[in-house]
């Protein structure tokens, strides 16, 4: 929120904003559901009564809000399959309790059958995206408003329960977490606030109106006295909410902008807005929601479902970084501590090795410290390895805070296009007739010469059963079930392949092998001529489908670079999109990106970036690239 202007209008409910409505649950309950109606396009209500309350309804519209109101209250008579389904499966039941998930805008009432001893009834109503209603026994889906399929759960009849994931609860943080966060951040406190502590946008906005400091300010920016005071904030929202909850209505010129279950500052001195109070939240949730009910489009569903996604994935990497900078200081504390007590170390580890000659991992014991020093003679020598390996450590961080930037900058960023978007085609890439070598992996070296490899054990076996000729060259990454790559002799008989068009080869053999899912920087391969490749093994050995036999001298080929290029080749007059040693690339002059090895769990996401921005289907790069993670290096 810029300086000077009106917050936005709240859409749908907060977390605090369940915690309220809870709180009202819990304060009503034991009650007795009598039925459920419909309510609305999308909602239900569940009609209860209370021995000390009288009677209410919860009314629940998915995705946006929930209120606990007088009744009873009119409805059709005619019943939807949703409240035909629900009355079925919980007439009569009691509700015992109700809670919120922390931090999460998520209400979870618990359910008891008379008829149904033993394991009680969970109703999970989800506000946040799209929403959903879940009613789960035995841990067991028995009904679900909308089936879903995530990474981390499935939601459909029949299917294990398993609640949205765990999220950190932004009104337990310590100060010292939030200082962190806020110094680690390259944008303003609010944005910072809302992402990546998980308030959302508008208590972050009440937070820093609270404090009376600007919210667009820099996040790092007296990150340690905003820490406290946002600590100290969340407090007094959450104590302010366990009290009442009262409701809050705010106004601007006539027109509903706000509700809340505490008295909002960051409406306060706004020209034109109004505030009236009601004796209960769910009063005032219901007054402003219910007139503006509308039913989540899919879209919002899939930006949602990848905001959590993303969400959750901005929480691991902020406590990867925490965690290896942690362990990078103890590695300095160790080291300077052994240097500090050098003597005594020396000691330690000579009455040690004279005690016990046979172990090659000791630990000493001195001064109440006891230290691992695997085998190391001296002092010395266990410092200097805390020292590298700490180094090594602090590399780890830089690529954990360059990844959790990317997240970052990715929550900040418009939402992507749904996955199912036709691609745009690649200007001036028409459709034309396949060639025969497009059926395998193909490029073209930087001095014009096909080189082509299999895809699977099969191809392997067909490419260099049918294409490997006698002029040819065959070659191998250094390592097991990697493709079998050809460098065919030019058609026109001009001269053969030099070392460079071979190292490209070895190269991209090398790319399309276990080496790059296994992260390494460089890797070797080898060539050999056509001759030197059989299918027929030696006498009590068998050769796997894809494997062949190579005997005689293999020329190596070594310290090649784990890097591949992607782009536009011209071959006979038609462009075509391939993956290739980017100095093969370059030369053609057709060169859009460079990837190196990476993260696997990343591919996904790093797909879809690199399908929009070239412009091609997620289906023909993923027939280009190695198996495994990659990073987009630029040209």
């Amino acid at each position: 929120m810029t300086a000077g202007t009106a917050p936005e209008p709240k859409d749908r409910f907060t977390s605090l904003d369940a915690r309220a409505i809870a709180r009202e649950l819990a304060a009503f309950a034991p009650a007795w559901l009598d039925r459920v109606f419909d309510a609305g396009a999308s909602g239900v209500a569940l009609a209860m009564r209370s021995p000390k309350e009288g009677r209410r309804e919860l009314l629940i519209v998915p995705g946006i809000y929930a209120a606990l109101l007088p009744g009873p209250r009119e409805h059709a008579e005619t019943l939807g399959p949703v409240a035909r389904e629900l009355r079925r499966l919980l007439g009569s039941a009691q509700l015992i309790s109700a809670r919120s998930r922390p931090g999460d805008r998520v209400l979870e009432l618990e359910l008891e059958r008379g008829d149904e001893p033993g394991a009680p009834w969970l109703v999970s109503a989800e506000l946040f995206g799209t929403g959903n209603l879940i009613a789960v026994r035995g841990g067991t889906i028995r009904f679900v408003l909308h089936s879903r399929r995530y990474a981390s759960r499935t939601l459909q009849m029949g299917a294990a329960y398993e609640p949205p994931p765990s999220r950190r609860d932004p009104f337990s943080v310590e100060p010292s977490a939030i200082e962190q966060l806020l110094a680690g951040s390259q944008v303003d406190r609010v944005s910072t606030l809302a992402a990546r502590a998980g308030l959302g946008g508008p208590l972050a906005e009440e937070v820093m109106a609270r404090l009376g400091w600007p919210g667009g300010a820099p996040a790092a920016e007296a990150a340690a006295d905003v820490a406290e005071g946002v600590a100290r904030s969340l407090r007094e929202l959450v104590d302010e909410v366990e009290r009442g909850p009262k409701g809050y209505l705010y106004g601007l010129e006539g027109r509903p902008v706000d509700v809340t279950p505490f008295r909002s500052r960051r409406w306060a001195g706004k020209d034109g807005v109004t505030e009236m109070e009601t004796a209960t939240f769910s009063e005032a949730a219901h007054r402003y929601f219910e007139p503006r009910q509308i039913v989540p489009s899919a879209a919002a569903v899939a930006e949602t479902d990848q905001r959590r996604r993303l969400e959750g994935q901005r929480d691991q990497q902020v406590e990867a970084v925490a965690t290896l900078t942690r362990e990078a200081e103890r590695l300095r504390e160790e080291a300077d501590w052994i240097y500090a007590h050098y003597t005594e170390v020396a000691d330690a580890i000579a009455l040690d090795r004279s005690a016990h000659p046979e172990l090659r991992r000791r630990a000493v014991t001195l001064l109440d410290r006891s230290l691992e020093l695997d085998d190391a003679p001296d002092p010395t020598e266990a410092a200097r390895r805390r020292y590298e390996e700490r180094q090594r450590i602090r590399l780890k961080i830089q690529g954990a805070k360059s990844a959790l930037d990317e997240t970052e900058r990715r929550l900040r960023a418009p939402p992507e296009r749904p996955a199912n978007a036709p691609a745009v085609a690649p200007a001036g890439v028409p459709r034309r007739k396949l060639h025969w070598f497009e059926r395998f992996r193909w490029f073209v070296s930087s001095e014009g010469t096909l080189v082509l490899a299999g895809r699977d054990a099969a191809s392997n076996d067909l490419v260099v059963r049918r294409y490997l000729k006698e002029m040819d060259r065959y070659v191998h990454a250094d390592v097991h079930g990697a493709a079998s790559v050809i460098v065919k002799w030019p058609a026109d008989q001009r001269p053969p392949p030099t070392d460079t068009t071979l190292r490209e080869a070895g190269q991209w053999a090398v790319c399309h092998s276990k080496i790059w899912r296994a992260g390494y920087a460089a890797g070797s391969a080898y060539w050999v001529t056509a001759e030197q490749v059989s299918k027929t093994p030696e006498t009590g050995e068998f050769i796997a489908r894809g494997a062949w036999v190579v005997r005689g001298t293999k020329h190596p080929l070594d310290d090649l670079p784990t890097e591949i290029g992607l782009g536009v080749v011209t071959y006979e007059g038609e462009p075509r999109w391939v993956a290739a040693p980017p100095e093969a690339l370059r030369s053609a002059g057709g060169l859009r990106v460079r990837l190196a090895p990476d993260d696997e769990r990343t591919r996904n996401d790093r797909e879809r970036e690199l399908s929009r921005e070239l412009g091609i289907s997620r289906e023909l790069l993923q027939s280009l690239l190695p198996a495994g993670g990659f990073q987009v290096r630029r040209t």
